[in-house]
């Protein structure tokens, strides 16, 4: 079976094309590398014409890829502070928020709503399921364009979600300045809305929607009771999601470069 890499994940979460375990994520010196799901060629999403017409329409913005020295995923904390008037407003987006977790915490309530498999699990984000027409709207708390789960378990466990959204500039995304939103560059997505590979060099490297990156953003938001994040809300990845046997202070994934 070819295998299929990509660096999202991070929806989502969902982050330098290379070779790896079928269905596994690894990471190098730049950030995270997501696997295409290792049935990809068994299994085919059934994509409604609308979901093909947003991946397509993803790839036709004209944007450039992101700068170069955009570290994918960086850091590991949430973004500023929020003063008490912000706070107020975002508690509010934040509820929003959660009061569709019980409409989207199960594989098959996702299915129905339009969410497909795209990545393979990555450590600190999950598994992305993605609805891909909902990156072409606008930022809304209660309606996630991708969501994240924990496919460790039996059944997978809804632990966050994944707003992308497709945006000239920098989404406003939740009230105040603590959301981290970032952005992947050279995306190449296939019409059943499996994520190939990210950092191809353009279209003519990509058998599916070359999303180019510039105008692609992303954000993670770690709202799930049980899968709070000890780095913050928005931070770009979760320790509770990092494997547990890779050193004394695993909770930071430690000995992997930052996720």
């Amino acid at each position: 079976m070819r295998i299929r890499i990509f660096t999202i994940a991070s929806l989502v979460a969902l982050s330098a094309c290379s070779n790896s375990d079928a269905g596994s994520s690894q990471q190098n010196d730049d950030g995270i590398i997501l696997a295409a799901p290792s049935d990809t060629d068994t299994l085919s999403n059934d994509l409604p014409e609308s979901e093909v017409a947003a991946i397509i329409a993803l790839g036709a913005t004209g944007a450039e890829r992101p700068p170069v020295d955009e570290h994918q995923h960086g850091g590991s904390h949430s973004g500023h502070s929020v003063g008490p008037e912000d706070q107020a407003v975002l508690d509010t987006e934040i509820e929003a928020a959660r009061a569709m977790i019980a409409e989207l915490d199960t594989i098959e309530k996702v299915a129905a709503r339009g969410y497909v498999l795209a990545t393979a699990p990555s450590p600190g984000i999950g598994t992305h399921f993605v609805r891909w027409s909902q990156i072409l709207e606008p930022f809304t708390p209660g309606n996630p364009s991708m969501l994240l789960f924990d496919q460790s378990k039996s059944p997978p466990v809804l632990v966050g979600y994944s707003y992308a959204v497709q945006s000239a500039s920098e989404p406003e995304g939740f009230t105040g300045k603590a959301d981290m939103w970032h952005r992947h560059a050279g995306i190449c997505v296939a019409l059943s809305g499996w994520v190939i590979r990210e950092r191809s060099t353009g279209p003519d490297e990509c058998e599916g929607s070359f999303i180019a990156g510039g105008d692609f953003w992303m954000l993670h938001a770690w709202i799930v009771p049980g899968w709070e994040n000890r780095d913050g809300m928005f931070a770009p990845a979760n320790p509770k999601l990092c494997p547990k046997d890779t050193g004394p202070d695993f909770l930071r994934c430690a000995d992997q470069t930052e996720l």
